[in-house]
């Protein structure tokens, strides 16, 4: 677990600076340490808390696309239902193949579009939607849609970084009692969770302080950065476990 408590406070530092990341950072960590449906069970959880103070950080949610989230949220509800069947019938590595062959395929056009300083079209909400509703239940890492969704709706840093959050609560909350309620109580450890909680909250700490310093284009570099390196390292994880 030595390894799962050093991802948590990383992840947790990466997402409150960018956006997100948590999810990338200590899933594989989860999955070597936890059962399939505990790890995910785990990381909806801490992933929820880490939301929370995000959005909430100023004492009330701020820069948040309500009007633009409302579709993407309502088509990740199917998806979510279908992402907890994939949870128990599929392979994680056919899974995490598929899932990174697909966000690498997408950040390669988000970067090809900036290069080209041409106007990117933004992503259907329903196809953003659906496919994070998928991922939040089956691997736990359902950013890149939304990611993507945002980055190339033109949000600015901060509406970018609080949606993102929003969003994600709404997922992990609705994630989370849904495989709560289809696979018991018993999938979620107090002992496994409660210590990665605290290295949750120092990450948050930190990574709120360094949002603060990026300017925007650094911002959205990072954050395409990050959005191939979760595509690349699905596609490790699948194939190498």
């Amino acid at each position: 677990m030595a390894l799962a408590a050093a991802a948590a406070f990383v992840g947790a530092f990466v997402q409150s600076t960018t956006g997100f990341g948590f999810a990338l950072l200590l899933s594989p960590a989860a999955f070597a340490a936890l059962e399939p449906v505990e790890a995910v069970v785990t990381l909806l959880v801490l992933g929820l808390a880490l939301n929370l103070l995000v959005l909430f950080e100023h004492g009330r949610p701020e820069h948040v696309d309500w009007h633009g989230l409302a579709p993407v949220l309502l088509w990740a509800l199917p998806g979510l239902a279908i992402g907890a069947v994939a949870l128990t019938r599929l392979s994680k590595d056919t899974l995490q193949v598929g899932v990174g062959l697909a966000v690498i395929a997408a950040a390669a056009w988000q970067w090809r579009q900036r290069r080209r300083q041409a106007a990117t079209n933004s992503l259907p909400a329903a196809l953003a939607g659906f496919t994070s509703g998928v991922l939040t239940t089956s691997i736990s890492v359902s950013g890149p849609p939304i990611v993507l969704w945002l980055e190339a709706r033109g949000a600015d840093p901060k509406e970018f970084r609080a949606s993102l959050a929003a969003s994600f609560l709404a997922l992990n909350l609705t994630g989370g009692v849904l495989l709560l309620a289809t696979e018991g109580g018993g999938s979620l450890s107090a002992g496994t969770v409660v210590p990665l909680l605290g290295l949750v909250v120092a990450g948050y700490a930190l990574g709120a302080l360094a949002f603060r310093r990026l300017d925007r284009e650094r911002f959205y570099t990072v954050v395409l950065v990050l959005v191939t390196g979760t595509g690349v390292a699905s596609v490790l994880a699948g194939i190498l476990d």
